[in-house]
């Protein structure tokens, strides 16, 4: 776990009961049972991945990160030898199937009450967003295995993050921006847990160096969180703050 300032916290919204969150409960209890006996391998729930079945997948998978971890990597597999409309189809929906194996959705909901109270004329509001991503992602789950799985998914933008590779332009152009800034998320968050100073001062220091990072998976968070405001795109909600106060814009 990382220091202090990132306190664990649930918040748990209950939108009513569909088919889809019984499935995935199920599914959830064979993968994760508190019995051993019932425990199952994520991967054996996962049938042949197509362009065709991907969105019932990650519907099935999105309240498992353990069956979404699984599915990403199969992602990771599959999309060798299809088509490039196809391609683009599956590792879009990497992003989606990475952020559900961290459990970064209901994080972010989290994160998002606390952006909203912040004055973003002030001059600390930058640091104020920043504790509160950090704060909400404080204890995610399957960072390092997500990160590597995306990075063996998703083109690579080269050294340069502001000046990506045509491949991962291409690809970006077409992706949704919401899903690339929670991925960028999960990959700073596997960042941080990686360091080897996780006081209140190293991440401080690890976040402001951001911007000069060259290597993976920063290297692919900055790519990530620069191709959202691309032709005037623009992350909904508190996404952008959220981008920001992780320094993931340049903010400084």
């Amino acid at each position: 776990m990382w220091s202090t300032i990132l306190r664990y916290r649930f918040f748990c919204i209950i939108l009513g009961v569909s088919a889809a969150l019984v499935i995935a409960s199920c599914t959830d209890f064979f993968s994760t049972s508190l019995f051993p006996w019932a425990a199952r391998d994520p991967n054996s729930l996962i049938p042949t991945l197509t362009a065709q079945n991907i969105d019932d997948l990650l519907k099935l998978a999105e309240n498992d990160p353990n069956l979404s971890l699984a599915l990403l990597k199969k992602i990771q597999s599959a999309k060798n030898g299809m088509s490039v409309a196809d391609q683009q189809k599956l590792m879009n929906a990497s992003l989606q199937a990475a952020v559900n194996a961290a459990g970064l959705g209901q994080s972010v909901l989290g994160a998002a009450g606390s952006l909203a109270t912040i004055d973003f004329k002030a001059a600390d509001a930058t640091d104020q967003a920043k504790n509160a991503v950090l704060n909400a992602v404080g204890s995610l789950s399957n960072l390092d295995a997500a990160s590597q799985a995306l990075l063996g998914t998703l083109p690579q933008p080269g050294s340069n993050p502001a000046a990506p590779s045509q491949e991962f332009i291409d690809w970006a152009k077409n992706a949704n921006p919401d899903d690339m800034a929670m991925a960028a998320v999960v990959l700073v968050a596997g960042g941080i847990g990686n360091i080897s100073d996780t006081s209140d001062e190293g991440i401080k220091e690890y976040l402001d160096g951001l911007s000069n990072k060259t290597e993976t998976p920063e290297n692919l968070a900055l790519a990530l969180a620069i191709a959202t405001q691309l032709e005037g795109r623009k992350v909904s909600g508190p996404l952008g703050s959220v981008l920001e106060g992780l320094q993931l814009l340049g903010t400084s």
